[in-house]
């Protein structure tokens, strides 16, 4: 399979490339998965003990060089989808490490292997 270009000629985004070959069902089956839902709480999660506004949080990381906008940020705490150079970011205007912005908690009882 040829990847997808963009008007510009450069390749498309992965997500663009991934919507070509998927089934629809797949694409919805994304949005119910448990892990990235918990990843969209925690997000907001994050933010709201933090007491800050989404502009504030767009403010400081315009301050930092790393310019997105509110909607962007928004759809981040809805989908749970967010790149992981944003998450580390946002890990560090929140204060917390990226297993916390992930929904991660230490106590979590590891799976055994083996007898």
């Amino acid at each position: 399979m040829t990847p997808s270009l963009s008007t510009s000629g450069r390749p498309a985004p992965l997500r663009a490339i991934v919507a070509d070959v998927a089934a629809p069902e797949v694409a919805t089956e994304r949005a119910e998965d448990p892990a990235v839902a918990e990843v969209a709480q925690a997000l907001r999660g994050a933010r709201a003990r933090t007491g800050m506004t989404e502009q504030q949080v767009v403010a400081v990381l315009a301050e930092q060089g790393f310019r997105i906008t509110v909607a962007r940020l928004r759809g981040w705490e809805r989908t749970g989808v967010i790149r992981v150079d944003a998450a580390s970011r946002l890990a560090d205007v929140y204060g917390i490490t990226m297993d916390s912005l992930a929904g991660r908690r230490a106590y979590r009882t590891r799976h055994r292997v083996g007898p």
